[in-house]
């Protein structure tokens, strides 16, 4: 069996903001923290789904292997990807640093705002929102690795 796939913590974004590209449908999107600080990409869309697993890795510099600080770089690149107003990017960051504090597992979660199908196309149905919605979702686990940097240690 294949296990996950290793990547840095900026591979992590890239590995997302390829996945967004390949799936121009993309209708959501989730950054599962998983015990033991795997990390799934879950792209959805009419198209199909796809779920990959990253491990981060790192080189001897304590914490440059955080699976956390990859997610957040990811959600970063995720802002200008979708796009994502900064309003919404620090919440998402607030809500996972809160998760990890509490000990439970963050899920950054994104979905595309509800449209109605019109003769002209889709319309939106937040008008004047962004094209985007963001939450974090929460799971029961240790959040914490001994790959963690000293900001998000227990």
């Amino acid at each position: 069996m294949f296990g996950p796939k290793k990547v840095n913590k900026w591979g992590l974004a890239d590995a997302m903001a390829a996945g967004i590209a390949a799936k121009r449908d993309l209708t959501h999107l989730y950054l599962m923290y998983e015990a033991g600080g795997t990390v799934s990409i879950k792209w959805e869309a009419p198209s199909g789904d796809r779920k990959t697993q990253y491990r981060i890795t790192g080189g001897d510099v304590a914490g440059d292997a955080c699976p956390h600080c990859a997610v957040l770089i990811a959600v970063d690149r995720l802002a200008v990807a979708l796009p994502l107003d900064d309003e919404r990017v620090e919440r998402i960051n607030y809500e996972y640093e809160s998760t990890l504090r509490n000990g439970m597992l963050p899920c950054p979660a994104f979905g595309r705002s509800p449209a109605v199908e019109m003769p002209f196309g889709l319309m939106p149905l937040m008008l004047g929102g962004p094209a985007w919605m963001a939450e974090v979702h929460v799971g029961h686990g240790d959040p914490h690795t001994s790959a963690d940097c000293m900001d998000h240690r227990a």
